[in-house]
Order: C-alpha cells, then structure tokens, then sequence
C-alpha cells in the first residue's frame, strides 16, 4: 500500500458563487467562467446566495452585484458574509460603488477576460 502523504492528487477547484439578478448576465458570465475552468453556483437574488452559503462549505468566492431585487441586496450579502462566512473573499461586479470591505471591485460594463483576471488574483491571495 502507498502511504498517502505521497500519493499526488489534483487540488480541487475553488467554488465561485456568482449573484447576478439579470438571468442573460448570469448565464453568459457563469458559462465563461465555468469555460475557464472554474467551478460556479448561480444565484439570482441575495437570499439565495444565503440559503447556498449556508449549505456549502466549500465555497471560496463571492462574485456579486450590489442593486439587486428583495429584501436583501448585494451590500446586505457583504455584511451577512464577513459575519458569518469570514474566510469567503468577496468580489462585487457593479456599476456602483460599494461601501462595504470587498476583495476586489469590477465596474459594469466589464470584459469578461478582466473579471477572469481580477477572480484569479484574489483566489491567489
């Protein structure tokens, strides 16, 4: 039998949840990333990005927008996150400008070769 400490394995990649109100923003930037290799879970409102952080441990980023529909929006989900998930690196990807301590910020419009590399850069750190 190989001992373990020598037997090599692939790191696994880290997961990205993307929170994007606009389904056709959503989609588009979610499939280019996951063609970049990453590993995302979609969200459409702050709720649900809630209800997946709450199950998933595995999650390493949080690429969100700030104006979002429903009781909580992308501001709200910063707090909630650096209160309850603290080692979650937080990207915000909108036109406006967030008050709340994030890794990164991506203003809208962005190309999605940018925001690849800004996603890079903090999951580096």
């Amino acid at each position: 039998m190989v001992p373990a400490e020598i037997i090599q394995t692939q790191p696994a990649q880290p997961v990205i949840l993307f929170v994007e109100d606009e389904l056709l923003v959503r989609l588009s930037v979610a499939d280019f990333l996951r063609d970049a290799g990453l590993t995302v879970i979609e969200a459409g409102t702050a709720h649900e990005a809630l209800r997946v952080l709450k199950v998933r441990s595995d999650v390493a980023l949080v690429l969100t927008d700030l104006r979002m529909p429903g009781a909580v929006d992308g501001a709200g989900l910063i707090r909630q996150i650096r209160k309850s998930h603290s080692s979650v690196k937080v990207v915000v990807a909108s036109a406006f400008q967030s008050s709340e301590p994030v890794d990164a910020t991506v203003r809208k419009p962005y190309s999605l070769e940018h925001l690849l590399e800004v996603i890079k850069s903090v999951l580096a750190r």
